[in-house]
């Protein structure tokens, strides 16, 4: 490498060390040069001038100590792959020990999860949110994350990797989404607009723009994400001019985690989805051809607020003098009423009697094909 090749280096790194951190690219440029002996960065470029050249060694220092903001991938990737070969790193599961405990540190939509048997903590990509701690009942009066050493390794972990993400935000978002200009404006980092002023669709407030980049584009009163985010309040009639500001959280609270106990047993959920799921597939248990499991597919499932069900069958499709036996055995078994009518639609195919002799499907769309043959229109080629 060249003297010219190596000091453009250093200012690569300190470029992308300053847009993750969002700090001014001067200060990012002190702390290499200090790093590497010198006072300021402008010594660091006397002595260049000089014929002072850094080692290998000493570049691959300085990428060690501002890892813990940029991803690896930064440093041994240039070009287009560098943001994906970066996100890849990111999305790795980790798998390790923390005092003789199992742990998995994964990043998922931005949140950092660091978990083991019974236990999970979550930090997430709001700068400003507290970290959450979660433990089964089942193991909470053993779990270790109530050991404040065992506590304070795996928070370190997982905030360690945060930083890798949030600076991996920050480098790909333009240099004005986190460092607002002399006036307070920043830059929203979805879309192409400048204000010094922003609001939250949440909150009825105003968030400066230096508040707002501080925070990575997270509201500071209720943590909605960067699509939340706007210049104008186009809901208020004012456009949010009477707004009053939007303060921060509480800086005490946002360092500790928040501790939660959870039930993670199975439970079957009687929602309205799993009910018509069961409900729907009783009913092809009761179909014995073709055309009545295009009925069961084809049936009208509703569930009311008491988990009652209402089904209705296509009478081309389902025989009126067919009770759905399974069906009803179903609801007796989940503890809630059924009740059945039939109903006309248009269903999908002519000849509906076609699928009450055979249970095959190929067979049943070979009678279709012949039928619907011969109400094809002549071809061309017989013209």
């Amino acid at each position: 490498m060249t003297e010219a090749t190596e000091i453009s280096r250093l200012k690569l790194i300190a470029k992308r060390h300053a847009r993750a951190t969002r700090v001014a690219l001067r200060e990012a440029l002190n702390l290499i040069a200090v790093h590497l002996g010198f006072a300021n960065w402008t010594q660091l470029v006397s002595a260049n001038k000089s014929g002072w050249v850094p080692s290998p060694e000493q570049v691959a220092s300085i990428e060690a100590m501002v890892a813990n903001h940029v991803s690896p991938a930064d440093f041994t990737t240039v070009g287009a792959d560098a943001s994906a070969c970066r996100w890849e790193y990111l999305k790795q599961a980790e798998q390790g020990q923390i005092r003789g405990h199992a742990y998995r540190l994964q990043v998922a939509l931005d949140d950092v999860i660091i978990a083991g048997e019974g236990w999970s903590i979550t930090v997430p990509e709001d700068p400003s949110a507290r970290a959450t701690v979660r433990t089964s009942a089942e193991v909470d009066d053993q779990s270790p994350v109530f050991d404040p050493d065992f506590l304070e390794e795996a928070l370190s972990l997982a905030n360690h990797r945060m930083a890798q993400v949030r600076g991996k935000i920050s480098t790909d978002w333009p240099r004005r989404s986190t460092k607002p200009d002399g006036k307070g404006r920043s830059r929203h980092p979805l879309w192409d607009r400048d204000s010094d002023i922003w609001f939250c669709l949440h909150c009825n407030g105003k968030i400066t723009g230096i508040q707002i980049a501080q925070n990575l584009w997270h509201c500071p009163a209720c943590g909605a994400s960067p699509v939340d985010i706007f210049d104008s309040a186009f809901w208020c009639e004012d456009e949010g001019k009477s707004l009053p500001p939007i303060g921060a959280k509480a800086k005490s609270h946002t360092g500790k985690p928040e501790f939660q106990v959870v039930d993670d047993r199975p439970k079957l959920e009687l929602n309205e989805r799993n009910i018509v799921l069961l409900m729907r597939s009783a009913l092809l248990d009761d179909a014995t051809n073709v055309s009545e499991r295009l009925g069961a597919l084809l049936a009208e499932i509703t569930v009311d607020e008491d988990n009652d069900v209402w089904i209705s069958l296509e009478e081309d499709l389902w025989p009126d003098d067919k009770e759905p036996t399974q069906a009803i055995k179903v609801a007796a078994q989940l503890g809630i009423e059924i009740e059945l009518e039939t109903m006309w639609s248009k269903i999908p195919f002519h000849w509906p009697a076609l699928g009450e002799q055979t249970s095959s499907t190929t067979k049943y769309l070979q009678m279709l094909l012949e039928a619907y043959a011969q109400y094809a229109a002549p071809s061309d080629s017989e013209g």
